[in-house]
């Protein structure tokens, strides 16, 4: 009798504590369900005013050229693909008859293929200069920039600038002797960005001039870089 006594007992004290703990973790996840709601409530009433997410598919031609003169390229017609934030600062107006200031951060990846050419070589026996113009192959330059700019909206005309921070440049050899293998960039460098818009709805045409301020070094070389790029893209 005593066993059966001590036997509904655990079970009384094992159901409670289970009931317990299944109420608080009912309670923690209730909680953990309405703060995300409420969350995703405010992160879409603010998206709605005043945030707008895109991305953007083009065209351009990226120019990369050492300061020592040591080799330059011809770029050919490439690509480039971006991830578009746009942050209204503020507004008046919709549509046509609208007009806004804007934040627009991007991270901007591009591809270009390019004939290599060296421009001037060192004698390395004399010490001396030798100017001399020879193919070294072609080689694809990478990019990864993120332009931080700041944008001016009048009816459907855009225009903007900003400053633009190239995280990562390389430079890889396609052909010819290797001369280009795998040059990379040491350090991030910065150059700007200016350039103008159309926005037709969601959809959006942008064209846009880089350039740096001559900080960029490739293994070593002192280089610099330019572009230019026409781009389609959507914003939500």
């Amino acid at each position: 009798m005593e066993r059966v006594s001590a036997t509904i007992k655990n079970v009384i004290i094992y159901g409670y504590v289970f009931f317990i703990i299944f109420v608080t973790m009912m309670k923690k996840l209730l909680i953990l369900v309405v703060s995300v709601l409420m969350a995703g409530a405010a992160v879409e009433g603010v998206s709605a005013q005043k945030v707008q997410l895109g991305v953007r598919a083009g065209i351009g031609s990226q120019h990369m050229k050492a300061k020592e003169a040591l080799f330059d390229s011809d770029s050919r017609l490439g690509w480039n693909v971006a991830a578009v934030t746009r942050f209204r600062l503020i507004g008046f107006g919709r549509g046509i008859l609208g007009a806004g200031l804007y934040l627009q951060p991007e991270i901007v990846y591009s591809q270009n293929n390019n004939k290599m050419k060296v421009r001037m070589m060192y004698d390395y026996t004399t010490r001396a200069r030798v100017s001399e113009e020879m193919d070294a192959g072609k080689a694809t330059l990478s990019t990864v920039e993120i332009p931080v700019l700041l944008s001016a909206k009048v009816s459907i005309v855009r225009v903007h600038a900003g400053p633009v921070f190239n995280v990562m440049t390389r430079l890889k050899q396609t052909d010819g002797d290797n001369m280009f293998d795998s040059f990379t960039t040491e350090r991030p460098a910065v150059g700007y960005s200016i350039g103008a818009g159309v926005d037709l709805g969601l959809l959006n045409i942008d064209g846009r001039y880089y350039g740096d301020l001559g900080r960029m070094k490739l293994d070593g070389v002192r280089g610099s870089l330019s572009s230019w790029s026409l781009g389609v893209g959507v914003m939500f």
